[in-house]
């Protein structure tokens, strides 16, 4: 099972770093003006995103800042996802990066290739107080492989925030006489295996829960050191062997679907809101689709191990400038745009703004109780351990809980024999992020 897209891209980008030798892509830093032109003279930025995140809110953003700023055009270019990261640092290595980009690369950050936003921000008067810490690194909390913020520096701003959360039917929980998982702090993976099969319906096909490989979603304490040095001991200590365990009884027992049956990031939403489920981890987008199939659906935090701290996954569709553009101040507005009337685009077209504050502003809840819920949730987002090459390092970890699913395997001979590759990808991998 692959984790969720985003999660996946920045998988992509931490594995073909900023070493590209060769190629012809290349956007070319704007080639609308020269360098020297006059703040009247026409400018045209380069931006490149995901094609799969082409949209209306793509055009509707360009239309509105192409009118705001008439001597700055806008030419979008997209790639899929799973070549972004490539085409990005080839056109790096061509010394012909885009003035911006979307998604940014950790490892750009790392390396000196993007332009701080800290003083623009002060400069446009951007107040981050309610931007979504785990994103733009406020209160300490620093989130750079899935957000904006590296080593005490904001490096990117985006319009909406996606995140992992706990869906599901009130109305399914309701009939079983069962009490609503808590908002927050969330419940025990023990609790939730527990209400997954005594919600499971099998005579109607309804699974109590669908939920992807642990490693996806639970948090990073439970396999890793908090440093992201050490697996061994975490990865196959107590704590994880006992949830790998509760959650792959949860498959074996019918109450979930195995993993060759659903992929839950894939397929999960569109099964929760046929009625096929009674929870879902999945993602707090979407959520019109629910409301239009009539689901009566609550939101909680992710089911959390006892004794860890509880964590979601968060991004955004952060914008960064590439230092070596021609255009930076022209790029500058851009994002600022982005960041500010670009959340209000966003959030018209249904998406949750990176700002909470533009949310309560805009009553984007529509009063509906699973958005309000899933706004008490969302503040509540930190920070990962960072792991470089983290999908690639912990691999090991994906087939030994279908070993413990399909019951060739206890969780903790899995675990034990999945323990040293893991951690021996890890000095690998925290060797090169070190020598880079």
């Amino acid at each position: 099972m692959k984790p969720p897209r985003v999660i996946a891209l920045f998988a992509i980008l931490a594995i073909v770093g900023v070493a590209c030798t060769s190629g012809d892509e290349g956007g070319g830093g704007g080639g609308g003006a020269t360098a020297t032109s006059g703040p009247q003279e026409e400018v045209t930025l380069e931006w490149w995103t995901l094609s799969e995140d082409i949209g209306v809110f793509e055009d509707d953003l360009v239309a509105a800042f192409e009118a705001a700023h008439p001597s700055i055009k806008v030419d979008v270019t997209t790639y899929p996802e799973g070549s972004f990261g490539v085409k990005v640092d080839t056109a790096i290595a061509a010394g012909k990066p885009p003035d911006v980009v979307s998604y940014p690369g950790l490892e750009w950050m790392k390396e000196g290739l993007l332009v701080p936003l800290d003083d623009m921000v002060a400069e446009e008067g951007i107040d981050l107080s309610g931007f979504n810490p785990a994103i733009v690194g406020t209160s300490g909390q620093t989130n750079a492989e899935f957000g904006c913020a590296y080593g005490g520096k904001l490096y990117c701003l985006g319009s909406f925030l996606g995140s992992v959360v706990l869906l599901y039917n009130k109305d399914m929980f309701d009939a079983a006489r069962i009490a609503y998982p808590p908002t927050w702090p969330p419940m025990s993976v023990d609790t939730f295996v527990e209400d997954s099969c005594a919600l499971t319906d099998e005579a109607n096909g309804i699974w109590g829960s669908a939920y992807g490989d642990p490693v996806t979603w639970l948090p990073w304490e439970t396999f890793v050191s908090p440093d992201g040095l050490t697996a061994t001991g975490y990865v196959n200590g107590p704590v994880s062997v006992h949830d790998h365990e509760v959650l792959a009884k949860g498959i074996v027992d019918g109450c979930a679907p195995g993993l060759n049956m659903m992929d839950p990031w894939e397929q999960g939403q569109d099964f929760f809101a046929q009625g096929k489920l009674a929870m879902v981890v999945g993602g707090f987008q979407g959520l019109e689709q629910l409301e239009k199939a009539g689901i009566n659906y609550g939101v909680s935090g992710l089911p959390t191990p006892e004794g860890i701290e509880p964590f979601f996954n968060t991004w955004s569709d952060g914008m960064a400038i590439f230092a070596s553009s021609p255009y930076v101040e022209e790029a500058k507005q851009l994002v600022s745009f982005l960041a500010t009337e670009g959340q209000r685009i966003r959030a018209e077209a249904g998406d949750y703004p990176l700002d909470a504050t533009v949310a309560e502003e805009m009553g984007w809840s529509q009063g509906i109780p699973g958005r309000e819920e899933g706004m008490e949730v969302l503040p509540h987002a930190r920070g990962a351990i960072f792991i470089p090459n983290r999908w690639d390092t912990f691999g090991p970890i994906f087939d030994a809980f279908g070993f413990i699913t399909a019951e060739d395997k206890t969780a903790q001979q899995a675990l034990d024999e999945a323990a040293p590759a893991i951690q021996e990808n890890l000095d690998k991998a925290w060797k090169l992020w070190n020598a880079g």
